[in-house]
């Protein structure tokens, strides 16, 4: 357990070092579970641990106010590249009842699709102004969705996990 200023009080849980608090990101309805530094696998706990000093602690803290700061920027693209990701792999689905087998969503704008991206699973902040926003995205609840960010540029979006 460490104890940081920004932070709080932060502790290993079920997916890394998690500060006990929920973080607010703009554009979000429902407070967010932030982890702090790379996720370790089973077969890695053998050999590390969670091990986070007060330099990388005060990095994350820097770079999650930064994005925070920075949103009102980056909501917007984030909406429309989410949704120019939902019309390539997943409109030709949802918009045709027949193949759904429910009705056509009618979604034609990217404030539309983001009520689909409301359910957060968390964020992840690692080195180097890296933050991965986890989604359970209800349209591919299979994958769902991650998007990352580097330097608050959105470098990539695909599966969880596959950022």
């Amino acid at each position: 357990m460490l104890t940081h200023p920004f932070w709080g009080i932060v502790e290993e849980s079920w997916a890394g070092m998690a500060p006990q608090q929920k973080f607010v990101l703009p554009g979000f309805e429902q407070p967010i579970e932030v982890f702090l530094g790379e996720e370790l696998f089973e077969e890695d706990e053998e050999d590390e641990e969670y091990d986070l000093s007060p330099a990388q602690l005060d990095e994350y803290a820097a770079t999650f106010q930064a994005f925070v700061a920075d949103a009102p920027r980056l909501l917007p693209e984030l909406q429309q590249q989410t949704f120019a990701r939902y019309q390539d792999l997943y409109a030709s689905f949802y918009e045709d009842s027949a193949q759904s087998g429910a009705p056509a969503l009618y979604l034609r704008t990217p404030e539309e699709h983001f009520a689909y991206l409301q359910d957060v699973a968390y964020l992840r902040i690692t080195d180097e102004q890296t933050l991965r926003l986890s989604i359970r995205y209800g349209l591919d609840p299979e994958h769902g969705l991650e998007i990352r960010f580097e330097a608050n540029q959105l470098a990539e979006m695909g599966g969880i996990a596959e950022t």
